[in-house]
Order: structure tokens, then sequence, then C-alpha cells
């Protein structure tokens, strides 16, 4: 229907009556009146040969003739009273059709109008009538089956309409209506009776106003209606009823007689204002600023005694009122107002996932909150679930397409309000891999026999044995899903994760993925990062972490490196890095040492932010000890109970920066139950030590809590607090019992006995950074360590005869201090003195080391170590003959303040830096290794860009010197790189995109061989030979994937594809010779396949892949039936710091085969080399931004 019409306020203004003129008969009736004999439905047919009484009362006998149900008086209760609320004045309760639609100004000749019109989606009505020069007279119109676009059915019926009198702002008109029919969403409506309207500008007040006199009945399916009355309406805002005074019949209950008075506001939303219904007693809604209260004179005494409140309007108007209670009068009581659950339609939840929703805004004017009563209400598919009535829906009790709904539901002594319902939406439950019998190790060449079944969590039951979709090499199953697979011999991690993809086998099926590892901890991956150094405290230890008889320093760079540090000729060099991202735990706080396993080793404890992990050996994986939701800040350890283990104490909150205010202490062994937990508001720093004569440790806060280990007592609140930032505990002044030092980061350092719970001594300092305690040799007492904080110095300070003397101070060499450390770092049987500084500043990050005596220190200058930022790997390449470096191009050093330097590692790990290259401003990071002239000496094509000016470069690399340079200004921009013999001399050439240009260079002979100028923006490119020619597979622009060919100085376009290509290499996908075209599409994430010929590029498939593929290359190992080696982005985390890789194995149709643990950093592009090493495995060297990896390598 076009729009909806309330029975109450039937109305229809004749616009085109009022505007269509006439010429013929002033009379609105016949000479005669009429016969008396003619019926009345004769009369409305025929309403132009009548006048207004004669129709007014044909009219009221065709309703009154219509309804035939109850005329006595109703028995009032609240839900009559709301029914006939709803059927008077709601406005959607039910909806008439609109009349008088077409526009007959055209066809009105002489005063008269008679035509039959068609209706717009069929049917027709037909107009019989007068009309006069003033736009009064009277029009008959039948209804046949027209079905307008402005209803939503077809009506049948006469009607007719007569226009009494017309003015600029009134017109006074009826509506004589005889048996109207329609059917709306299956509900038979039949309407009969007269409105009469007499509507316009109210002088006194200001509003358009109509007074219409109704007499009408209507049939709504089975029930009857029938309405005698006047109404006064304001055309103001949706058709408000200022005032009625109405008898209205329901066929079914009998007669009501009911009085509005709706002053303000629009009802049903008054604001204020009355509507009294009665029958065979009295009630009444009282609307009252807001509040709406139904009351009944029960007794017909002339008051009312019993009532309710209702909630609001929507209560009033589709509230399930039949069971509400009506009590006295004085013990009403103003129902709660409650807004619905909420639940955030981001999250993605379903039937495997327990659904919690938030509770909605509550309030009752007169009871306390503390007096209500909160619930929930929840329907699965429209229908309560009873035994839910918290705010959590159970896992597995709704699936996906079901219908889940939840409401809140507030209840006071009096009143019980339900808010209105929040929907939910479930997800499609991922279906499951079950895998059972497989062993808890997988070994490399192990055969392994396993049973497989797949689920869908929701259709609630097994699925059977399942199809294998993907599997590794070697891998079958059987009818009952038993998988039979002999584990490849070699893997290039540790741990391999091989993926198995299942599916039910019906048409459609989901295809579900799992994976296997497979573990061997022969398998050593060199991973290295060079140099950095940690960013918080108490984040390095000296020890033998490599069981080598020698001291390394543990470090991290509280990030996600940890790795150790050896002396070697004068200075530091990284000797392991752990390779692995530490798996759930977050960045990385500290790392600390204890003997885990009792192995007479020091082992290597990971502090991360919601997690900490053990390494008991530098070739097996880290193993996580215990996660938390909270988020870690620092930890100690000590050995509280004497045991000769070390227990860990840990501060946290659940947020991860900001104050901290909770401390648990553990044994590492079992974790999940905390020996002590202990409240300690706006603490920073947390220490270990025996402060006072007992035998046990104390836990020491900087903000003035000392706790007994023993019993978990508090021994000592200073409630002003040991200092602002740091706490450390030593006995420094060799009185055998510890003093607390506590270091404000502005002001002063304060020592306290704990014993005397008193201040034995303060110092002032500027600005600290750090503090520490230690022996600076072997026989002399501990002395307190300061690191001060920007251009400081380092002290080291004794407790003598109560006061803080200076022991020696030394130049801290850069910005801030970390991280103070003492030990025989340099194993010459003395200790170091250690720290990290650069790190409070945007500069270079560095480690700095002084020899240390018991009065003095000095800095081992040559030891200092430079930080390299990032990396990229550019192959293998013999210095010499036979001896032969992994090549990493590092594009910039010094935390960015430097330039870019070459790499040249050992098989071992060992590396060398060159001189800086260039101060490559422009951030160039691609090269690759060749053998340009043939000597046996490896080179390097790299960029060499000065500034901002782009340049390349030839280098020799076993002297690192320059032997050919193409210098650029600053429309340079050298890019990718690659070593091809692009004119088949046998010497390669250097083939490299420099801005917009595709470039190839013999640079043995110093020529330029070919260019080419990219209409668009350049993505990638590669090159092959097939066939005797050259060919670029060359990538551009958002849309374009071009074929070329060289010619004498250029290239020549030989086939074009509107695919854009991030990624591009040519491999042999198929056991034919012939060479196909990989293409990463990143708009669509998809892998596409390419057959290509020296006239055409033909794509054969188009994979959408669950992988940001950054690089990839044709896998070595075969020379057909290729798959491709891939790094990836995790797109959760692909940050330039943060950054998280994968390395894998997938088919040329993007069907993935095995995939390494998360890899540190994020992957570079074109920094990914493969080939098949001497013992015939596969091999690879990569980078990211954090990392440089080989993999496979042959020992």
């Amino acid at each position: 229907m076009a729009r909806s019409i309330r029975l109450g306020t039937i109305s229809v203004v004749a616009l085109t009556l009022a505007a269509c003129g006439g010429g013929g008969s002033d009379s609105a009736g016949p000479a005669n009146g009429g016969s008396s004999s003619v019926s009345s439905s004769t009369i409305i047919k025929n309403a132009k040969d009548y006048d207004v009484s004669r129709l007014n009362t044909a009219a009221k006998t065709i309703a009154n003739a219509q309804y035939k149900g109850k005329t006595t008086d109703a028995q009032v209760d609240l839900t009559l009273a709301q029914q006939a609320f709803n059927l008077l004045f709601n406005d959607s309760v039910m909806t008439l059709p609109e009349l008088a639609e077409q526009d007959f100004t055209d066809d009105v000749i002489n005063g008269a109008i008679k035509k039959t019109y068609t209706c717009d989606q069929g049917g027709s009505v037909a107009y019989d009538g007068k009309v006069s020069d003033s736009s009064t007279g009277i029009i008959a119109m039948n209804y046949q089956n027209c079905w307008l676009y402005s209803n939503g059915a077809a009506i049948s019926g006469s009607t007719a309409i007569a226009i009494e009198s017309v003015s600029e702002n009134a017109v006074k008109y009826s509506l004589f209506i005889d048996k109207l029919t329609w059917t709306y969403e299956g509900t038979p409506y039949t309407l009969s009776g007269v409105v009469s309207v007499d509507e316009g500008f109210n002088q006194t007040n200001g509003s358009y106003e109509a007074d219409t006199s109704q007499h009408v009945a209507l049939t709504i399916g089975s029930e009857q209606y029938k309405l005698e009355g006047n109404f006064n309406i304001s055309e103001y805002s949706y058709d408000s009823v200022n005032h009625a005074e109405v008898d209205f019949y329901v066929g079914s209950k009998g007669k009501l007689v009911i009085e509005a008075d709706s002053p303000e506001y629009f009802s049903p939303y008054m604001y204020r204002g009355e509507v009294i219904i009665a029958g065979n007693k009295t009630s009444s809604f009282l609307f009252e600023d807001g509040f709406i209260r139904y009351l009944e004179d029960s007794d017909n005494d002339g008051n009312y005694d019993i009532g309710t409140f209702l909630v609001d309007a929507d209560d009033l108007i589709s509230g399930n009122l039949a069971g509400r209670n009506l009590v006295a009068i004085a013990d009403m009581s103003a129902p709660p107002i409650v807004n619905a659950p909420g639940f955030y339609p981001d999250e993605i939840v379903n039937t495997t996932t327990p659904i919690t929703v938030s509770g909605g805004y509550y309030y009752d004017s007169d009871t306390e909150d503390e007096d209500l009563s909160v619930s929930y209400r929840w329907y699965l598919n429209g229908n309560l679930v009873e035994d839910v009535v918290g705010d959590t829906f159970p896992a597995y009790r709704a699936v996906f397409n079901d219908v889940l709904e939840v409401s809140m539901v507030i209840s006071d002594s009096a009143n019980t309000v339900e808010s209105d319902r929040t929907s939910i939406v479930l997800s499609d439950a991922p279906a499951e891999v079950v895998l059972e019998n497989l062993p808890e190790a997988v070994s490399p060449g192990e055969y392994v026999e396993f049973k497989a079944s797949v689920s869908d969590p929701d259709l609630g039951d097994n699925q059977g044995a399942p199809t294998l979709v993907s599997a590794p090499s070697g891998a079958t199953i059987n009818d009952e899903g038993v998988i039979n697979w002999q584990v490849p011999t070699s893997q290039l991690f540790k741990t391999q994760l091989y993926a198995f993809g299942f599916s039910t086998g019906l048409d459609g099926a989901e295809v579900v993925k799992t994976h296997v590892s497979v573990t061997n901890h022969d398998v050593q991956e060199l991973a290295r990062s060079g140099v950095e150094v940690p960013k918080l405290n108490n984040s390095m230890v000296v020890g033998d972490f490599d069981h080598d008889g020698d001291n390394e320093v543990l470090s991290t760079d509280s990030a996600n490196r940890v790795f150790l540090l050896s002396y070697q000729n004068g200075i530091y060099n990284q000797t392991w890095m752990y390779p692995y991202l530490l798996e759930q735990g977050g960045t990385i706080k500290q790392v600390l040492s204890t003997d885990f396993d009792n192995d007479d080793y020091p082992d290597i404890i990971v502090i991360s932010e919601n997690s900490v992990s053990v390494i008991t050996d530098i070739d097996v994986p880290a193993t996580t000890l215990f996660t938390t939701d909270n988020y870690i800040h620092s930890a100690v350890l000590g050995d509280i109970d004497n045991d000769g283990d070390d227990e860990l104490a840990y501060l946290y909150s659940s947020y991860a920066y900001g104050e901290t205010n909770q401390i648990a202490v553990v044994d590492l062994s079992s974790p999940e139950s905390p020996l002590f937990t202990f409240t300690a508001e706006e603490t920073d720093e947390i220490a270990l030590g025996n402060v006072d004569n007992d035998t046990h440790l104390e836990l020491v806060t900087n903000s003035g809590l000392v706790y007994d280990l023993e019993t978990g007592e508090n021994q000592w609140f200073l409630g002003a607090g040991f200092s602002s930032s740091h706490i450390a505990v030593a006995d420094i002044n060799g009185d055998g019992i510890d003093e607390i030092v506590g270091a404000d980061s502005w002001s002063y350092i304060y020592v306290y006995s704990a014993q005397n719970k008193s201040q034995i001594t303060s110092i002032e300092n500027f600005n600290t950074c750090d503090i520490s305690a230690g022996r600076l040799t072997v026989d002399s007492n501990p002395v307190l360590l300061v690191g001060d904080c920007q251009w400081g110095n380092i002290h080291a300070m004794k407790l003598s005869n109560n006061s803080l003397t200076s022991v020696f101070s030394i130049d801290m060499v850069d910005h801030g201090s970390a991280s103070l450390t003492l030990g025989d770092a340099d194993n010459d049987g003395l200790n170091e003195l250690l720290w990290g500084t650069g790190t409070t500043h945007s500069g270079e990050d560095l480690l700095v080391t002084a020899d240390v005596t018991a009065t003095s220190a000095t800095i081992k200058t040559a030891a200092t170590t430079h930080q390299l930022d990032s990396f990229n790997a550019a192959g293998w390449a013999d210095l010499y003959p036979g001896d032969e470096r992994a090549v990493f191009f590092v594009p910039s050093t010094g935390s960015g303040y430097d330039g870019s330097k070459v790499l040249l590692m050992e098989k071992t790990g060992n590396y060398i830096t060159s001189e800086e290259v260039s101060s490559n401003w422009d951030n160039s990071g691609i090269a690759v290794t060749t053998d340009y002239n043939n000597d046996g000496a490896g080179d390097l094509f790299l960029p060499t860009a000065q500034t901002y000016d782009g340049a390349f470069a030839a280098m020799r690399l076993n002297d690192f010197s320059i032997q050919y340079e193409i210098t650029g200004s600053y429309s340079n921009d050298v890019s990718v790189i690659k070593a091809f013999d692009f004119n088949n001399d046998g010497f390669d050439d250097a083939v490299y995109v420099d801005g917009r240009t595709l470039k190839a260079v013999d640079v043995k002979n110093q020529v330029m061989l070919a260019t080419y100028t990219m209409p668009q923006y350049f993505r990638d490119f590669d090159i092959v030979a097939m066939n005797g020619s050259v060919y670029v597979a060359l990538s551009l622009g958002d849309e374009i994937t071009e074929l070329l060919t060289p010619t004498t100085s250029g290239f020549s376009i030989l086939a074009s594809t509107d695919t854009s290509c991030t990624r591009l290499t040519f491999i042999n996908a198929d056991s034919d010779a012939a060479t196909e075209l990989a293409c990463y599409n990143d708009q669509n994430q998809s892998l596409v396949l390419f057959d290509v010929t020296d006239t055409s590029l033909t794509k054969t498939s188009d994979v959408r892949i669950n992988t940001t593929i950054i690089d990839m290359v044709a896998n070595p190992m075969t020379s057909a039936n290729q798959t491709l080696i891939v790094t990836s982005a995790n797109d959760d985390d692909y940050l330039e710091y943060y950054g998280v890789s994968e390395l894998s194995e997938m088919t040329a149709e993007g069907i993935s085969i095995w995939k390494s643990p998360s890899l540190i950093g994020s992957a570079r592009k074109y920094s990914l080399h493969t080939r098949k090493s001497s013992e015939g495995n596969l091999e690879v060297l990569m980078a990211t931004t954090r990392a440089m990896y080989w993999l496979g390598r042959a020992e």
C-alpha cells in the first residue's frame, strides 16, 4: 500500500477535483432528489444523480447492514483497550487504499466526466460525475480489480466523492463507500460507510485542521468493526488526533464509547493527553511526561481504583498485555526503562563460540539499581530458550542460518520489562579435521599411518571418511580415511609444517586444511641480524650458553630477536640467533638466565608480553612455560626457598602500557599455580634479595613494599616509596645484609636499611636510566652501578660510612643507557661492564664494553658495535674459486643515519661487512650476485645512490671494489636488478629497472644493449631464455602484463594481458619442456598461470589463495613439474618493525605443500634465492627486514 491510514482518520483530499474546474451545472444533485425505491448501492453508483443528503443516508444504510456484530456494552479490559486504541489511533495497524488517484483534468467536458481508466498494474476504475466551475461536484468511482502502484492490492467496489465547497485554504467534502474490498497479506478487507471532512486553516491556533464525521463499517478477516463519531485532526505532522468522541463497535466484544484528548505531540506518542474507553466499565490511557498509565474504574463509582504502568508507546502498541497484572493505584510502580543488549556487529561468532553480550542501559525512576533484577532472554528461531538467562549463550546451541536474538529483562517489585531484541548473526563454522593415531613426534624419513575425519560443527555430527584433496608427496588415503605417508627425508627447519587438505567429497564441499608437524633437531637454520642492544633493563646476561667452554653475551632487541654475542678478535659478533618468532608471546621484554634443566649450563628464559619461554639448548626450539592474558612488564629470578632452583617473580597488569599493580611469584616447573601474588600499586620495578638476617629472600618494589617470600607477609611499607622508578638490592657496604637502593628518573638515588626501616643516605643524580649491582672483581665487595640518561656517564658507587662514594665514572658514549651487565664477556678471566646506549634517541644503537678493575673502568673502543638496519639477500658468490659466501645487501645502517653496506657470511655464520658503499638516501634495496667476467671471483650488481641520485655499479666482492658504475641524477631510481646473459655471449649482463625504464647493460664490455620505457609505473619483471631467444615478462600499471623480446637496441611487445602481477616468475609447471609464467595478483590475492609462446600469453589457471605473497621463485629441485618456493607476509602483523614472515612451498595452482614456523621480520621483495645443494637438497637464502637466513646449507 502507498500509505498506512488508521481507521479513525479515513480521509481523501480530492486535489484533482479541486483543480479540474468545469462548465456544467452548479447543481450537486438531481432535480427531484431521486426515487425512494432505489437501492442504496444504486444511489452510490449513480452519485451524480443524487444530492449529498441521499448519498449520506445510503452510505450509512450500507454500513449498518454490513455490521452484524454485538451492540451491547463490551467487557472492558486492558487487551480490548489496547486493540481499540490501535485501531483508532495507530498508523500501522491497518492499511487502507488510496482513492481518487487519477488525474482527469483533461477529460472534463462541459462540466462532466465520464471515462474508464486502466490501472497501473491491472483492472480499471470508471469515473462518472459532474464538476462545476467552482470545483464543486459529485463523482462516482467504480473500481474493478484496480491495482495501482500506490496501493499494494487490487480494490473493487463503488465509491463516490462530493465536494461541497472549495477555497484557497479550505475544502469540504464527503466520501461514500459501498463494500470496497481488497486483500492485503492474505487478509480480506471490506469497507462501507461515509466520511465527511471539513478541513482548512484554523486562524486561532495557526494550524491546518480537519473535522471529520464518520459512520463506517470495516470487516477485517472474520472480525467486524463499526465507527460512529467525530474527530478533530491536525494535518500538521502525520494526521494527529487532537480530539475524538466516537462509538466504536467490535463485533465479538460489543460497544465502546471512546473519548480522546491529545493536546500535545502526536498519537500514539502523546507526551500528554488521555484516551478514555468505556463499556461495561470505564478505563483510561493516561499519558504523563513520557509515562503511560492504564487505569480502570472497576466498580463504576466514578473513580479509577486499579491500574498498571506501560513501559512506553511500543509496549502500548505491540506489547503482549494479556498477562499484565492490575494493582491498586497506590501500589503502582513506574516500570524500568531498558535498552537492548549490546553486541558488536564486527565480532565474528559461530556455533563453536560462546556468545556474550554487554548489558544495555537501564533505569528505574522509583527503584534503586541494587533492588532491580537483571536477566536475559535468548530466542532461537523465535522460540525462547528457557534454560539460558545469563549474558552468555553456550557454544553449539545455535548453528549457521539460525536466527539468534537476545533481550534484556529488568524487574522491580511490580513490573517486568523486556527490552528490544538484539539480533546476532552466526558465521558458517569452518569444518574441522581430526587426526587420530598420529605420533606425538614425526621425524623425517619415517613411515606414518594415521586416520583423518572431517566434521562440520554446524551439522553436529561426524562426516565420515574424507577425500584427500591435497597432501605432500607420498601420502595416500583409503576408504576408511586412513592415511599412509612416507615423510620426506630432508627439510629446511627443525620444525616444518606439512599441509593436508581434506573434503567430504560432496559437490561444493569445503576444503579443510591442517598441518602435520615434522621435527628434526639436527637441522641447523642459520639466522643472523647483526648486533642489537636491549631497550629495557635487566636484559643481558653473560654465560656459556652454547656449551663451548667460553662465555657469550645473551641479549635481545626488546622486540622479537634473541641472540648470543661472542667476543672474537677484539670485536663482538653475533654467533647465534633464535630463528623463529616466539609464538603467542608478543613483544619480548627481557632475557634472563637460570639452569632450568639442571645440566650445569645456563638456560635462556625469555620474558614476553604475554608468555614466558625457555630455551634449554640453542639447537632446540623454545618451550612455552606459560601464557597469560595479562601483560608482563618485567621479571626477576631468584632462589626464594634455597632449593637450588630459581623462582620467577614478575610484574604485570591488564594493560600493555601504563602503571602496573600486580606481582606473581611462580615455580618455573609449575607456573600455573603461583606461590605468591601481591598487589603493588604504581610499581615500575621489582627486585629480589635478602634485606634482613633470615635465610630467605625478600621481594622489594620501588613503590616501597618489602615482602617475605617464606610467608608472603609484608615486612615494610614505606608510604613515600623507595623511588619513583628504579630499584636494586645488594650488599654495597659489605655487612652481609643487602641494602635497598632506589633511584628516581630525575633527582635522587636513595639507600635504605630494611632492618632499621630507615633511609641510610641519598645522593643527587640528574637523570637515571638504570641501576644494578655486582662485584667488579672476584674479591671485591658489590658496588652500585648507575647508568645516566641523555648524554651522561656510567657510575660505580659504594656505601662507606653510610654515604655513597664514587668508585669510578666513565663516559656513556652515546644517548641513554640500558641493561648494565657485569661478566667475563671476553673470557680473559676478568669482568667487563656492558651496556646498551643510543636507544633513547633516533640515532644508532650501540653495545659498549668496559674493562673494569676494583677501582677503574676503561672502554674497549674497538669492541663498540655498529647497527645494521635491514637486509636483502643477494645470492651466493665465491670470493675466490672454492671460497663461497652468502651475500647480503644492507640498504642502511646506524638506525637510518648511515648508508649501505655489503655483508659476506660464511657457512658458520661468521660475517664481515664492507665500508659504507653509498649514502643510499633513496633506500634502494635490491642487489644480486654474479661473476660477470667469469674470472672465478664473485661480483655483485648493486645500487649505489648518493643522496637521492640513483646509480648502478658492479662490485668485486673479495675486496669490495667498484669495477664499473653508471652514475645518475635525482631522476634516476634503480630498483630491481637481475644478472642474466642477455646477449648470449657467455657473460652475465645487468638487467635492471631505473624509474620507468628497463635497461640491459653489458657490464663486461660497458655497452648499453637495450632499453624500454614503460607507459605506466613498474611492478615486476622476470627474464628467461627459451628456444634460443630471450623473453622478458613485464608487469606495469594496474592491469598490464607484457611479453617482450629484445630488438637491436630496444624491445618489441609480443603479447599482452590485462592481468595485474605484483610478482612474476618463469617456471616449468608441467611435464613438457615449455616454460610457463606464474603471476601473483595482489588485487585478487590469486595465483595466475600462463602458457608462454613467442607470440602469446594464455591464461591456464587463476586460483585464489589465502596467502599474501612477497616473493616467489621456481623450485630448482626438478626441471619439470616445478613448484614454487614462496615468502609470504602474516597479514595480521605485516609491520616493518614487528613483522612476521613464512617460507613455504606450493604448487603453481596455489596448493600448499609445507610451510615454515613464523620467521622474524617482514619478508623482503627480490630477497629469495634457491639452489640444489651439493648434497642434493633444497638450499635457500632469504632475508627479512629483521634477519638473514641461510637454510639447508651443506655442513
